[in-house]
């Protein structure tokens, strides 16, 4: 429950948000921003509230942990919302860069709990999850009382100038860019870190496991990332100044979000994850019929992928609560309830 409420706030952001800034191509009111730095900060308190609740009342589960992980696989997009609202980048390929880098590297990250058991929550000591998710709550609330677009469209050049500096090679780029530039970076080496963390962990390349088996290991390991990708690929084939933005993130989040939930669930049952899932298959063939149809209008685009939208969201909340219903009956517990079944 404590789990549900903290997705009730990203939630009422998103939607907010959603409302004034449909395709995330012109800035918000500053109370919109506002409030999604607040729901941000209430969203990761609880978040980090529900693990400790579930153990001091005895009800931690599989359950609580398809939960938890699941909402903050899905509360991605609500970041994302925020981010590109305010930096206004819709309708243009820096919108892909910044989902596909957060919810690939989400995936990742329970990529490497499948195969190596630890669930990785930092990278060194100083930058971890709570860290980062703060930090995006209060830079929210912080930039809710500025000029947004006079402050993230100057150019490099004049950021730098009170400091003395020229910018050099970008000093032409916009401030938005560059920050985005350097959050990609950032999500290339964690990315990278989990590679290294997962290829040379013993389960996948012990020192009792000849040459072959180790690289049959990691040839397998690194199959689970195909799926995922392809999905990613898909995203930058679709045209973004032909679409609404707000369409091909949905399609995309609910996408990625249902392979990452099937690896949380697949992680803990200890089942094997197929390499090619499905469920991409339905966006690979919209984006690329996009893309090379030169007779689909725009509206057609539009209407394409907001079938698929519906499609995928049903398909999220249908595999979740059948998840959701097999576990209940397995552990012989309920969803929102401490007590245990009786059947």
């Amino acid at each position: 429950m404590v789990t549900t409420l903290g997705g009730m706030h990203c939630a009422l952001a998103y939607g907010v948000m959603w409302y004034y800034c449909p395709d995330f191509d012109t800035t918000p009111p500053d109370w919109v921003v506002m409030l999604a730095g607040y729901c941000a900060f209430a969203y990761y308190t609880l978040d980090c509230m529900d693990g400790k609740q579930a153990r001091r009342t005895g009800s931690s589960s599989p359950l609580g942990q398809l939960f938890d992980h699941g909402f903050d696989c899905i509360c991605t997009l609500f970041f994302v919302a925020t981010f590109s609202s305010y930096l206004e980048i819709g309708g243009t390929h820096w919108y892909n860069m910044l989902q596909t880098s957060l919810q690939f590297a989400f995936f990742m990250a329970q990529w490497e709990e499948y195969h190596t058991l630890v669930l990785p929550h930092n990278a060194g000591k100083w930058c971890g999850v709570t860290e980062v998710n703060y930090a995006s709550a209060l830079g929210a609330i912080c930039v809710s009382l500025i000029d947004r677009e006079a402050f993230f469209q100057k150019s490099m050049e004049d950021t730098l100038a009170p400091l003395g500096l020229t910018g050099g090679v970008v000093k032409d780029m916009e401030l938005r860019h560059f920050l985005l530039c350097g959050w990609g970076g950032m999500s290339l080496i964690l990315m990278g870190l989990s590679l290294q963390r997962t290829l040379c962990h013993p389960r996948i390349a012990g020192d009792d496991m000849d040459a072959s088996e180790i690289r049959f290991n990691r040839i397998n390991a690194l199959s689970k990332l195909a799926s995922p990708f392809l999905l990613c690929v898909a995203a930058f084939i679709v045209p973004p100044e032909f679409i609404r933005t707000r369409y091909l993130s949905v399609v995309l989040g609910c996408a990625l979000s249902l392979l990452t939930k099937k690896m949380i669930v697949f992680s803990m049952a200890k089942m094997p994850y197929a390499i090619i899932q499905t469920d991409i298959i339905p966006f690979i063939f919209a984006a690329i019929w996009i893309r090379y149809d030169t007779r689909l209008t725009k509206e057609g685009g539009d209407f394409v992928l907001g079938a698929l939208s519906i499609w995928y969201a049903y398909r999220l909340l249908r595999w979740v609560n059948v998840a959701i219903n097999q576990i209940c009956a397995k552990l012989g517990i309920y969803c929102f309830r401490l007590k245990k079944r009786d059947d």
